[in-house]
C-alpha cells in the first residue's frame, strides 16, 4: 500500500481483509458511529469506508439495516467438521519421507501444496539475503552466545510490544527453528511418560517431537473456526494426567483457525486451575489477515506458566533455522538442554533478522505478506470448492497459507496423494496430522507459492475424486503409540 494512499482507502483495504478471513456472507458490519470510534475516524470518514466498500461488491446496504457482508466475498462452502476418527488407508510415513525428500527438488513437480514455506521471492526475503552478505564479511569467525543475539532478542522483543504483548528480551532465546524450541519446550516441562494434551489436527512436526521425547499424547477436538475445543480440554484436565496442552491460538496449522480473545483467557483459567503448562506454537502469529495481530497466550498469563516458540521459518525464509523460545519459570532448564543439544544457533542470520527488523523491513514484508497470502487462500479455496466433489468442506483460514479440506466421508484422501504424486503434484493427507492415524478423508493445501498455472492441477484433482471415487479400505489402518 503506497504511503499517499488516503486514509479511508487503507480502512478499506484493511477491513476488506478482515472480512475476507473471518466474515460469513449475510453477517452485519457494525453501524458506522461504532466502526468511527473502534478505528478513531470521524464519521465522513467511516461513511466513505463503507462507501468503497460498497463499489468493490464487499458489503451491500440495505435501507434502514446498514451495511452487510456479500455472499460474493466470503464463498459459501461448507466448513469442516471438528474431529473425528476416520481410520487411515495406508502407510502415510511412507509418503512423508518421500514428501521431505522432494521438497528439495520442488522445481521438479508441476504443483507442490506439500510443504508449509514462505514465498522467499518477497522484497522481505530479498533484503534479508543482502544484509547476510553484509554480516557474513565479518561473523563468520565468532561463536554467538547460548542464549542469542541480544540485538535480535532486543527486536523479537519490541515486535511483541508493537503488538500488545510485552515479552522482555531477557525472557526470550533463540534456536535453531521453532522446531527445536518445541523440542527444548517439551523435554523440559514434563517428563518421559507424561500425557500431553495437543490440537487434533496439529502440525506433523509437534507429533514427532513429543514421540521422540517419549511422551505420551491426547488428542484435543479442534474446530476450524474456533480452535482447540475447551469442552474437550476440560474434560481431558479432569479424567486425565495431562501435565502440559499445547495449542497455536493464531492461524493453526493446518486448520488455519485462531481463538477468541474469551477463549484465550478461558483456557488460561483452566491452565491455572489444574496447574499445568501451556506451550504456545506462535510461528504463524504474524501472518494473520486481519488488521492487527492477536495478542498470543502470553498476554493472559498472570502465572508464567506460558512457553512462546516462534519462528522466522515460516514468515521470511524456510532455510534461515532461526527460531526463539520464551520460558520464564524453566529458563535455565532450557539452557542447559540447548547447551545440550544444540550449544548456540548461527550467529550470521540472527544479526541480519535484527538488523532487518531494526531498519522497517520485516515490518513492511509482514504487512505485505499477509495481503499476498489472503489473496491466495480466497483464490485456491474457491476454486477447491468449485472443482471438488459435492460434499467437500473447506476451511476458512485467519491467516498463514494452509489451507484444510474435508473431503466427502469415506473418500481417501492417501490414495489422491499418491495419484497426484505420480502426476507432479505433491499434497499433505491429513493423516499425516493425527498420531492415531484420524483424518484419512482429509487433506491440506499449501498456497503460499501459489500461481495462475497451479490451477490446472487442483482442476484435475477435482476430476479425479469426481470420476473415481477413492475409497478408504474399512479393514486396514494406523493408529500410532
Amino acid at each position: 500500500m503506497r504511503a499517499d494512499t488516503p486514509k479511508y482507502r487503507q480502512l478499506a483495504e484493511q477491513t476488506q481483509r478482515h472480512l475476507e478471513s473471518t466474515g460469513r456472507a449475510g453477517d452485519k458490519l457494525p453501524s458506522l458511529r461504532d466502526f468511527a470510534s473502534r478505528e478513531c475516524v470521524s464519521m465522513s470518514t467511516a461513511l466513505r469506508v463503507y462507501e468503497e466498500l460498497e463499489r468493490h461488491g464487499v458489503v451491500e446496504s440495505r435501507q434502514r439495516s446498514g451495511y452487510f457482508l456479500q455472499s460474493s466475498v466470503v464463498n459459501e462452502v461448507d466448513l469442516p467438521m471438528a474431529s473425528r476418527e476416520i481410520p487411515v488407508a495406508r502407510n502415510e510415513q511412507e509418503l512423508l519421507d518421500g514428501l521431505h525428500s522432494s521438497a528439495w527438488h520442488t522445481h521438479r513437480f508441476t504443483s507442490f501444496f506439500a510443504s508449509g514455506k514462505p514465498d522467499t521471492s518477497m522484497a522481505g526475503p530479498r533484503e534479508l539475503s543482502r544484509m547476510i552478505r553484509r554480516t557474513a564479511q565479518r561473523e563468520l569467525m565468532n561463536y554467538g552466545p547460548l542464549v542469542g543475539d541480544a540485538f535480535l532478542r532486543q527486536e523479537i522483543s519490541a515486535h511483541y510490544l508493537k503488538g500488545g504483548m510485552d515479552i522482555p528480551a531477557d525472557d526470550l532465546m533463540i534456536t535453531s527453528g521453532a522446531q527445536e524450541a518445541l523440542f527444548i519446550a517439551i523435554n523440559v516441562i514434563t517428563s518421559p511418560g507424561d500425557l500431553i494434551a495437543v490440537e487434533s489436527p496439529t502440525y506433523h512436526g509437534l507429533i514427532s517431537a513429543i514421540k521422540q521425547s517419549g511422551r505420551q499424547m491426547v488428542e484435543i477436538p479442534t474446530d476450524s473456526s474456533t480452535g482447540i475445543s475447551l469442552a474437550a480440554l476440560s474434560l481431558a484436565l479432569e479424567e486425565l494426567p495431562v501435565k502440559a496442552v499445547i495449542v497455536s491460538s493464531s492461524a493453526q496449522n493446518p486448520l488455519g483457525c485462531s481463538m477468541s480473545e474469551e477463549n484465550r483467557q478461558q483456557l488460561m483459567a483452566m491452565a491455572n486451575a489444574h496447574d499445568i503448562a501451556v506451550v504456545e506454537d506462535d510461528t504463524h502469529g504474524d501472518l494473520l489477515y486481519a488488521r492487527e495481530r492477536q495478542r498470543n497466550l502470553s498476554a493472559y498469563d498472570t502465572q508464567d506458566r506460558v512457553l512462546v516458540c516462534g519462528s522466522f521459518s515460516k514468515t521470511l525464509a524456510p532455510e534461515l533455522r532461526i527460531g526463539w523460545l520464551r520460558a520464564v519459570r524453566w529458563q535455565h532448564a532450557a539452557l542447559d538442554f540447548k547447551r545440550a543439544v544444540s550449544a548456540r544457533s548461527a550467529t550470521m542470520p540472527q544479526q541480519a533478522i535484527a538488523r532487518l527488523m531494526a531498519e522497517g523491513h520485516y515490518g513492511r514484508h509482514i504487512r505485505l505478506a499477509r495481503d499476498v497470502y489472503a489473496k491466495r487462500c480466497r483464490t485456491m479455496r474457491s476454486i477447491v470448492a468449485k472443482c471438488f466433489p459435492q460434499g467437500t468442506r473447506v476451511a476458512q483460514p485467519t491467516g498463514g497459507y494452509q489451507l484444510w479440506v474435508e473431503l466427502p466421508e469415506g473418500t481417501s484422501a492417501m490414495a489422491l496423494a499418491e495419484h497426484a504424486l505420480s502426476q507432479g503434484i505433491a499434497i499433505s493427507p491429513g493423516g499425516l496430522f493425527s498420531h492415531r492415524g484420524h483424518y484419512g478423508h482429509c487433506l491440506r493445501l499449501c498456497y503460499a507459492n501459489y500461481q495462475a498455472e497451479h490451477r490446472t492441477s487442483i482442476e484435475l484433482m477435482g476430476a479425479w475424486l469426481t470420476a473415481n471415487p477413492l475409497v478408504i479400505p474399512t479393514k486396514v489402518g494406523i493408529h500410532a503409540a
